[in-house]
């Protein structure tokens, strides 16, 4: 990343432009190169005519360079982005690996948040994957959706008064959860909620504007595309797929969790919908 000041160049009487950096395609698609996702999706872009380019964290930052002048931010090539970003790894594999990872993941931000092409997921402020967060309680709030609360402990904790048919409690440590008196495996902190003993659940893809739901069942009365795109867009999500449960038979639904970051599994059962809405979004 580099940073010039107007009125100060290095020779001469005017500044000089900065280099032009070739795109490798027309599209970049961030995510590990064997990512399920972003394969197939690199399989369909190409089917439609255009290039694409599968990089990874470190390939990816080193192909943008962001110049500011005067308060004004370039970013050079202004190819349209896709994040699949990769989970960190869970256990640190090396000092010098994990400041490379944070240096190349601080300028992939910078470049997603500030390139005027289009970017699906473009990283806000706060998060890249939006305002999402491990908790559903605080995910659905902050989406506009209220569902059942929460609680956290250190301790492996408790049901209080019922709300629900189950008491769900998950480790923070091993991302596991058992339905209680089981205990999850790991040693906590611990996150658990009130559910149904069995859920029905049903998941609605969503990308710009649009949703689809992944079933046929009969839950029109529900609204689940359109809240789903209203929640989507209150987390700063383009493509999203959104789970919801199904309750008291089908008379209501509650948001229970919001993927960023969606599986194929997910997105193969939209595809029909899902396929041409992100051509008109990548290239308006």
């Amino acid at each position: 990343m580099s940073s010039e000041t107007a009125g100060t160049p290095p020779t001469g009487s005017e500044t000089p432009p900065a280099a032009s950096f070739e795109a490798p395609a027309d599209l970049v698609v961030v995510a590990d190169p064997q990512d399920p996702v972003a394969v197939e999706l690199a399989a369909y872009v190409t089917e439609q005519g255009r290039s694409v380019a599968v990089l990874d964290v470190f390939d990816a930052a080193q192909l943008f360079t962001v110049t500011t002048r005067a308060g004004t931010a370039t970013v050079d090539p202004p190819v349209p982005l896709v994040l699949l970003l990769p989970a960190p790894p869970e256990r640190r594999t090396g000092f010098d690996a994990e400041f490379q990872l944070g240096e190349c993941f601080a300028q992939l931000w910078a470049v997603a948040a500030l390139t005027p092409a289009p970017v699906v997921n473009r990283p806000a402020g706060t998060l890249v994957a939006g305002r999402t967060t491990r908790s559903a309680a605080v995910t659905g709030r902050r989406a506009g959706e209220h569902g059942n609360g929460e609680l956290f402990s250190h301790a492996y904790p408790r049901p209080g008064d019922p709300e629900g048919e189950a008491f769900w409690v998950e480790d923070f440590g091993t991302l596991r959860a058992g339905r209680w008196p089981e205990r999850p495996p790991g040693n906590g902190p611990y996150r658990a909620r009130w559910t149904d003993a069995d859920p029905a659940t049903e998941t609605v893809v969503v990308l710009g504007g649009c949703g689809w739901r992944c079933t046929t069942a009969d839950l029109d009365h529900l609204d689940l595309e359109g809240r789903s795109v209203a929640a989507a867009t209150a987390l700063g999500l383009d493509l999203a797929a959104l789970v919801w449960r199904v309750t008291d038979g089908t008379a209501t639904a509650r948001l229970v969790h919001a993927e960023p970051f969606p599986a194929l599994e997910q997105l193969r059962m939209v595809w029909l919908g899902l396929g041409p809405r992100l051509l008109e979004v990548l290239f308006p």
